[in-house]
């Protein structure tokens, strides 16, 4: 997280608009050199709204993945390693639960398209009782944003959709993001000229988990925003940072709906 701090702060002290972006379509290939390494923080609080009074939840995670990229007959096939991991879920009815790298198993492996579209081989796993807190299923179809299949300019806009289902022991969780995209231009971060890209998003999620031997049904929905620093020469994202507010529902058999809300932030920044 200093890490991330310290580039947010080069890009508030050091950023500037340069010329125009290229007039030249944008897309995924094997980048050069073919291994990046990518540090991801997000921290939600949810906000549960029972009989006996409001409850928050709070969530943490920080992973670090070191990825690896080939040609692949579908595009471009990542395979990753996890460096680092550690999640937390506090709950003020059953305490704090964590999980770290030693409770993974599994790779993460999948292929993107020349437009960022996803095939997951497989994904890194946390055993029974955590797994809920696993970042890795969305790692695989956000940290790459979709790109335009045209010639984008400066104000241009494209919008591009995000559907993908999760599988616990305990359940489904089924999340669906539409996305807008708005290549604002060229900017200059450490001299290294970057394609800024803004991003609003509206989401909807739905759970269906069994706990304790209780059907739990969760639905969600709402907006996200923020905003992507991408090197196209290399075709990678460099920085991105998104806020998310969601509201909905927890809904529980002989029990009125319980209403529940999300906020949260997300950062992402290239190591290397």
């Amino acid at each position: 997280m200093v890490a991330g701090t310290a580039l947010a702060a080069a890009v508030a002290a050091c950023s500037g608009y340069g010329g125009p972006a290229p007039a030249r379509p944008l897309a995924y290939d094997v980048p050069e050199p073919p291994a990046a390494t990518y540090q991801i923080n997000d921290t939600t609080v949810y906000s549960i709204a029972t009989p006996m009074g409001d409850m928050a939840v709070d969530t943490e995670m920080d992973v670090t993945v070191a990825m690896n990229f080939e040609r692949a007959a579908e595009g471009v096939r990542v395979t990753g390693s996890v460096e680092d991991f550690s999640a937390s879920m506090t709950n003020p009815m059953t305490g704090t639960e964590t999980a770290g790298a030693d409770d993974l198993s599994g790779s993460l492996d999948y292929t993107i398209d020349r437009r960022g579209n996803v095939e997951v081989a497989s994904l890194p796993e946390l055993p029974v009782g955590v797994e809920q807190m696993s970042p890795f299923s969305s790692i695989a179809r956000e940290l790459f944003p979709p790109l335009p299949d045209a010639v984008v300019e400066p104000g241009g806009m494209w919008v591009d959709t995000v559907t993908w289902a999760t599988e616990l022991s305990s359940g489904e969780t089924t999340s669906n993001a539409v996305l807008t995209y708005t290549l604002v231009g060229d900017t200059l971060v450490d001299g290294r000229s970057l394609l800024h890209f803004t991003v609003v998003s509206e989401a909807s999620m739905e759970a269906d988990v069994t706990q304790a031997g209780m059907a739990m049904t969760q639905r969600m929905e709402g907006s996200s925003s923020g905003f992507i620093f991408f090197d196209a020469d290399r075709g990678l994202p460099v920085y991105q940072e998104s806020e998310r507010e969601l509201q909905g529902n927890l809904e529980m058999v002989g029990m009125p709906p319980l209403p529940m809300s999300a906020s949260g932030t997300t950062r992402v920044w290239l190591r290397n």
